[in-house]
């Protein structure tokens, strides 16, 4: 009979510290943090309520991104007309021109033209090409 009570105390001790190891995980109601989908929709929401940015802040905000960095060995140019950017200008390297867009978009723009051009590299020929014509040329 004591063997049965000991275990049975056992039992509800280890039922009490798992309970109060789940409670300790949980959050209570009186912190309110959002759920990422909701935090989310809510940034979308409030960037769509938030007032305008002018179109000088959007044209400086974009310049200065691509004047530092990766890009600063780009010619890329912003122009922002009501709340629209518009890019152009040359990079090698065509995710540069995706990131732009993205940049423009960060800094406050309403709507992105992309006119930017990525400058394609010119084909090396191989070593072996150009041994088979010199030594074409040097046959009698």
């Amino acid at each position: 009979m004591k063997r049965l009570f000991s275990i049975a105390c056992c039992n509800v001790a280890a039922l009490v510290v798992l309970s109060l190891a789940a409670m300790a995980q949980t959050p209570t109601t009186a912190k309110t943090t959002p759920t990422p989908a909701k935090n989310k929709a809510s940034a979308k929401t409030a960037m769509k309520t938030a007032a305008p940015k002018a179109d000088a802040d959007i044209q400086k905000c974009t310049q200065d991104k691509f004047s530092s960095g990766k890009f600063k060995d780009d010619g890329i140019t912003v122009a922002v007309s009501g709340g629209e950017a518009t890019l152009a200008g040359t990079t090698k390297i065509s995710g540069h021109k995706g990131n732009a867009t993205q940049f423009a978009k960060r800094c406050g723009a309403t709507k992105v033209t992309n006119n930017i051009t990525v400058e394609s590299t010119p084909k090396h020929k191989t070593a072996k090409a150009t041994d088979k014509s010199t030594s074409q040329s040097k046959k009698p």
